[in-house]
């Protein structure tokens, strides 16, 4: 499961910010509700519960993982990820969350200023040259 993912919709929809909060707030509040219970001791299930950001700065690795305890004897990696919604502006949506009183904690950590680590550009390596 990837807790917070319900924020990417209403960041997208150019809504009145009062009604998205309000909203937020309601849907966060259903999802830990839902978390709790995926976290009880007597779920029968293996859960995996993996944040936004924590999925968007390595979604291969997860999905990796979901299709390892599906099939551990097949070795495929999954085939080219399809393109991400772009996420610019989604730290600076979470941080107004923040300014008018809600905590949005259940998507992780984002940068207010940018994207996830993975959607900026790669720092180039630099060699020593002698």
């Amino acid at each position: 499961m990837i807790s917070g993912a319900w924020a990417v919709p209403l960041f997208r929809s150019g809504r009145d910010f009062a009604d998205l909060r309000r909203e937020a707030a309601q849907l966060q509040k259903i999802e830990n509700a839902h978390l709790d219970i995926l976290r009880h001791t007597q779920a029968h299930a293996r859960v995996r519960i993996w944040t936004m950001a924590e999925f968007v700065e390595a979604p291969m690795e997860a999905l990796q993982s979901v299709l390892d305890d599906i099939a551990p004897a097949a070795s495929r990696r999954p085939g080219p990820m399809p393109r991400p919604v772009d996420l610019d502006g989604f730290g600076r949506f979470l941080q107004n969350l923040r300014n008018q009183g809600m905590h949005p904690y259940l998507m992780g950590d984002f940068p207010v200023e940018r994207g996830p680590a993975s959607m900026r550009e790669p720092l180039r390596k630099l060699y020593p040259v002698s």
